[in-house]
């Protein structure tokens, strides 16, 4: 490995198109009750994965009819289903074999958390240091989960590039020392701002941002 800076992940809308996924899914299980509006579901901090907040939503909304559960697993299908067929696993295999070992920081669920590393190790993807904002008690923009990150690796923030989707929350990460890259593949959050970024996520566009 040569002497670069360590790539670092976002997940939700940055590794994979969770809003139109999850959307997609809440659209399909809940026409199939009969229901004629089906407002999106807020996927930040991966919501998805908590029984009690997807009971939440179909109450305010009137869905009594969805099954929690099922959507849930189906869910957790789906997305397993686009970063295989997408070649994600491959890319960060790739990508931590070569340039890292990669790690992760996302405002995520402690469930959202042990499904990833479920599927990491699965598909055989090294990694060190996954690190979502219910375990630390704060979410981004806050700098604490990027130092909770940086405690766990024992390295400073020079060392780790950090690649994200969300303008309002990621770039905090340079408060801790580490740069920030915008990924416009899936969905970008917040107004577009004069930052370093790249429009697909790939062992190149990667290797070329952590060479520099």
């Amino acid at each position: 490995m040569s002497d670069n800076r360590i790539p670092v992940f976002d997940i939700g809308d940055t590794l994979m198109p969770s809003f139109r996924l999850q959307n997609e899914l809440m659209r399909d299980e809940l026409k199939e009750q009969g229901a004629k509006e089906i407002p999106d579901f807020d996927t930040n901090n991966f919501k998805i994965y908590t029984v009690s907040e997807v009971e939440e939503y179909l109450e305010e909304h009137g869905l009594e009819h969805g099954d929690p559960l099922r959507i849930i697993e189906k869910y957790k299908d789906r997305e397993r289903r686009f970063m295989e067929e997408n070649g994600v696993f491959e890319f960060l295999r790739e990508v931590s074999e070569k340039l890292g070992p990669i790690g992760f920081i996302s405002d995520n669920t402690i469930e959202g958390k042990k499904w990833m590393e479920a599927q990491l190790e699965a598909h055989d993807v090294p990694y060190e240091g996954l690190v979502v904002s219910e375990e630390v008690g704060v979410e981004k923009p806050d700098p604490a989960i990027f130092q909770k990150f940086l405690n766990q690796r024992g390295r400073p923030g020079e060392d780790f590039v950090y690649f994200g989707n969300n303008l309002k929350r990621d770039p905090a990460c340079k408060e801790v020392g580490m740069e920030f890259v915008l990924v416009k593949q899936h969905k970008v959050y917040g107004e577009e701002k004069d930052v370093d970024s790249i429009d697909e996520l790939n062992y190149e566009s990667v290797k070329q941002v952590v060479e520099k």
